[in-house]
């Protein structure tokens, strides 16, 4: 099965950072995509995963503890 670079987080480009942070509505700073860039390493760890997908990225972001997170 082949990888579909649409369904899965590119975390070095800032413009998918910003659109998450969109998503949640918090600002986007080079913080926040630093932030984000850290979570997305806390996911990857979680699930055992190299990969992780937008829409699992989105709800581990959502998660109020992780909201907080960011400004």
């Amino acid at each position: 099965m082949a990888v579909n670079d649409w369904d899965y987080v590119n975390f070095s480009q800032d413009h998918e950072m910003n659109y998450h942070l969109g998503k949640v509505s918090k600002r986007q700073t080079e913080a926040n995509r630093r932030t984000l860039r850290v979570m997305g390493t806390e996911l990857k760890t979680s699930l055992n995963a190299v990969l992780v997908t937008h829409t699992q990225f989105h709800a581990y972001v959502s998660q109020l503890l992780n909201l907080m997170r960011l400004e």
